[in-house]
C-alpha cells in the first residue's frame, strides 16, 4: 500500500511540473520574426517574378531600389499593389508556384508589418559615403544634377530613414539635411567655400578664392551677403540654382553694393559703377566696392584667389590720402579730423574703427553719415 502511494505521488509530480512547463510556454509570448528583404522576400521573387518583372518592365522586382522605384509596395500599406496581385484571385498569385499561399503571406507580412524590411545587404558601393571616391554619393547626385529624390525613395521624403531606416540627419545635421546649403558647398560655419564643389579648399582655387574674406567680418568691413555677387536661392530647386553651368555665376544684381552709384565730379552727376566679373582673369572690376567712385581707384582690379591681404589693404581701393579733387591732406589725417568716426590712428598707422560705416554706399564726414550722392556731400560739408 504504501508503494502505491508513493508511485501516485511521484506520479502527479510529474504531471504537475509537465503541465507547469506547458503554462508557461502557452502565456509567453514568442517574439515575432520579422522579414527581410535580404532573407525573405528576395528569393521569392528571384525564383517567381524577375523573369518578367525586371528592369526592362513597368515594375522592377529584381532589386530593393527598383521595388522602392517602381511604387509597387509601401511600408505599411495593404493595399499596395505587391501585396493585392499576390493575395487570392489576384492576377499574380498563380505565378507564386508551390506554397503560393505561404509567399503571399510572406510578401504582404513584409509590406504591412514589417515596412519593406531591407536586413544586411549592400545597396550603395563600398565607398559610397568617401568624399573622395567618384563612387561618393556626393559625386553621384552631382552626376545627376543633383536629383534627391531618388534619395527620398529609401530615405523617406523628410530623410529620416524611410524604409532603409537610415537616417541621413547622421551626418547631414544642419536645418534642411541634405537640402542644406552646406551639404554641397561650405561649412557648418556658413555656405561659402571653402569647400567648393570640387571638394577644394584653398583660396588658390577658383571655386574658393575670396569667398570667406567677403561674407565674414574682416579688416576693413562687416561682410557682405551672398546676394551681393550671386542670385541666392532660397530652395534647393530655386531657378538658376541647379542648371547646366558649371559653379555659381556671378551676376551683380540693380541692388548689389558694386552697382552703386555715387556722385560725380560736377552738380548732379553721378558715377555709375558698370561691374564686370572676368571668369578667365578672375579679375573684378569697375565696382563701387573696389574703388569705382569720385577720387576713388578706378582702375582697381583685384585678383579673386589672391587672399594674402594686399588686395584688402588701405589705399587699395583709393589712395592715402584720396587724389582727384580730394584735399591734399596728410595720409593719416582722416584718422583725426573729417573721417574720426569710421577710421582711427593704430602704430603710427590707420585702422577702420567702425566697420559698419565703411563700404557701405555712404560717406562719412565729421560724424555724419550721408548718402554718397552731391546732395549728400554738400549737406554734410554745410555742417
Amino acid at each position: 500500500m504504501k508503494s502505491k502511494i508513493l508511485f501516485l505521488i511521484f506520479s502527479l509530480s510529474l504531471l504537475f511540473f509537465s503541465c507547469s512547463e506547458l503554462k508557461e510556454d502557452v502565456l509567453t509570448p514568442q517574439p515575432k520574426v520579422k522579414l527581410t528583404y535580404k532573407d525573405d522576400i528576395k528569393p521569392i521573387f528571384d525564383n517567381n517574378c524577375i523573369g518578367c518583372h525586371n528592369q526592362n518592365s513597368d515594375f522592377d522586382l529584381s532589386t530593393y531600389f527598383g521595388i522602392i522605384q517602381s511604387g509597387v509596395a509601401f511600408p505599411g500599406d495593404q493595399n499596395s499593389k505587391i501585396v493585392r496581385v499576390t493575395q487570392p484571385g489576384g492576377s499574380m498569385r498563380k505565378y507564386l508556384g508551390a506554397d503560393s499561399s505561404i509567399k503571399a503571406d510572406k510578401i504582404k507580412k513584409w509590406v504591412v508589418e514589417d515596412s519593406l524590411l531591407l536586413g544586411d545587404i549592400r545597396i550603395h558601393p563600398s565607398d559610397w559615403v568617401d568624399i573622395k571616391s567618384e563612387n561618393s554619393h556626393g559625386k553621384f547626385l552631382r552626376r545627376t544634377s543633383y536629383d534627391f529624390d531618388q534619395c527620398k525613395q529609401c530615405h523617406g521624403k523628410d530623410y529620416t530613414g524611410g524604409v532603409s531606416r537610415s537616417s541621413c540627419y547622421t551626418c547631414h545635421n544642419s536645418v534642411g539635411g541634405p537640402e542644406a546649403c552646406n551639404t554641397c558647398h561650405g561649412s557648418v560655419a556658413n555656405p561659402a567655400p571653402p569647400r567648393d564643389l570640387n571638394n577644394n579648399f584653398s583660396t588658390t582655387s577658383r571655386g574658393v578664392g575670396a569667398h570667406q574674406s567677403h561674407l565674414i567680418e574682416g579688416k576693413v568691413s562687416v561682410g557682405f551677403d551672398c546676394a551681393e555677387c550671386h542670385i541666392k536661392p532660397t530652395a534647393l530647386k530655386s531657378p538658376g540654382h541647379i542648371d547646366s553651368t558649371p559653379g555659381a555665376e556671378v551676376i551683380f544684381q540693380d541692388s548689389s553694393l558694386a552697382r552703386h552709384k555715387s556722385a560725380g565730379f560736377n552738380i548732379g552727376e553721378y558715377i555709375v559703377p558698370s561691374p564686370i566679373y572676368d571668369s578667365g582673369n578672375l579679375t573684378c572690376s569697375n565696382t563701387y566696392c573696389h574703388g569705382y567712385f569720385r577720387n576713388g581707384n578706378m582702375n582697381n582690379a583685384p585678383k579673386w584667389n589672391v587672399v594674402d591681404g594686399s588686395q584688402a589693404e588701405c589705399g587699395s581701393c583709393h589712395g592715402l590720402p584720396p587724389g582727384g579733387t580730394h584735399p591734399k591732406v596728410s595720409a593719416t589725417s582722416c584718422g583725426t579730423s573729417c573721417h574720426n568716426d569710421v577710421v582711427e590712428i593704430s602704430n603710427g598707422g590707420l585702422r577702420i574703427k567702425d566697420k559698419t560705416k565703411h563700404i557701405n554706399g555712404k560717406l562719412s564726414l565729421f560724424g555724419n553719415e550721408v548718402d554718397f550722392s552731391v546732395s549728400g556731400l554738400s549737406k554734410a560739408v554745410s555742417r
